[in-house]
């Protein structure tokens, strides 16, 4: 399909008008404290420190709860430094060393770190009969296809042939046991979480914080493929929140957690980062063809992006109206791209010389010159 310039900018001021809404009022919505909770709980997280344990350390306080970490000492938390202040620090090792949950109880524990199954078994083994609930943060990685649209939590699930082996080449079979384990021991007082691209400050992978550093950056971006190309994420501290009022309103089952609340395409999602980073940038929009000739890798390179067909045509049109009744709320936009960018730019100059993802400028420039001499 072909898309004009018009239809271009058409959905770029379609994005810009909301997005300039959002900003103005929605930045201050998103920076006040929540309210307490109508109870107290005592919660226990396996992991804590990276990403997205440091946001949902800082709502489950914010709400009144009382946090336990378990986790190796190792990793050093660089958001919401002061909330770990608060909270109590298990020293410890998922691989071989359990001892500091032992004999301790909690009103519900979210196993953020855990890839390989065992590691869920040597857990819930522990916690089963110590905690109330037990929230697992899986991934859509679980699914055994994604060539289709609207998948949903009930659509197949992948297996593999040796359940012990512990290689993150498997990691979405892994996930899938690791699910099975922890449904296994906690049965109806389980809850499992499935996010899709987890992005927003803290991102450790630079897979979407690509597009608004890269915006921001300016000149001619390269876009991938068909503009109407869906895409989907869901921001780091939605998904916090969501997980501790999943806990708070004891809503167990299985959750897709992905975001925005309605359909998004790659057009509108650039467009709108766009309209609140920068405007001093223009879209050139490549055929995935080509881009995939010229051996730009979707997802690490042409990050956020599937293209379309193929085995991954439905891997950004993940079915997500069981979250929204549950009552997952999301972040506009404008605050998500806002917020990456403004905490990118308080890194360290050795971590954001060479970012973990995203299209070199070399690249970027060499596949541009390339296609505009074809076309």
């Amino acid at each position: 399909m072909k898309h004009s310039r018009r239809d271009f900018f058409k959905k770029g001021a379609t994005a810009l008008a909301a997005l300039s809404v959002a900003s103005s009022g929605s930045l201050k919505l998103f920076s006040k404290k929540p309210e307490k909770a109508s109870k107290s709980l005592s919660i226990l997280i396996l992991g804590g420190t990276a990403f997205t344990g440091p946001h949902q350390i800082k709502y489950a306080i914010d709400r009144g709860h009382k946090v336990s970490i378990f986790t190796r000492g190792k990793t050093k938390p660089t958001l919401n430094k002061e909330y770990f202040k608060k909270v109590e620090h298990l020293i410890g090792d998922r691989n071989n060393d359990l001892n500091a949950i032992k004999g301790k109880k909690w009103d519900a524990v979210i196993d953020n770190s855990a890839t390989y199954p065992r590691w869920v078994k040597q857990s819930t083994d522990i916690l089963k009969d110590n905690a109330s609930t037990y929230l697992f943060t899986s991934s859509l990685s679980v699914h055994a296809d994604f060539s289709v649209k609207g998948i949903t939590e009930n659509h197949p699930i992948a297996t593999i042939d040796d359940p012990t082996i512990e290689d993150m080449s498997a990691y979405g079979p892994l996930k899938a046991l690791s699910e099975k384990v922890a449904l296994k021991a906690f049965k109806d007082r389980a809850i499992i979480v499935r996010p899709h691209l987890i992005v927003g400050p803290g991102d450790r992978t630079d897979r979407w914080t690509y597009w608004p550093v890269r915006i921001n950056r300016g000149g001619e971006v390269l876009a991938p493929g068909d503009p109407s190309q869906p895409a989907q994420y869901i921001d780091a501290r939605d998904l916090s929140e969501f997980d501790i009022h999943l806990i708070e309103n004891n809503l167990y089952g299985t959750y897709t957690a992905v975001g925005p609340l309605g359909n998004l395409t790659m057009s509108e999602m650039l467009y709108g980062i766009k309209a609140v980073v920068s405007n001093k940038v223009s879209f050139e929009w490549v055929d995935q063809n080509f881009i995939l000739d010229n051996k730009i890798k979707p997802w690490t390179e042409m990050t956020a992006w599937m293209p379309s067909g193929g085995e991954f045509d439905g891997f950004c049109s993940f079915e997500n109206s069981n979250a929204v009744k549950a009552g997952i709320k999301y972040r506009p936009l404008a605050v998500t791209a806002r917020d990456t960018l403004k905490w990118w730019q308080t890194l360290p100059e050795e971590r954001t010389r060479e970012p973990k993802a995203g299209l070199s400028i070399t690249k970027e420039k060499k596949v541009l010159k390339k296609w505009k001499s074809k076309i």
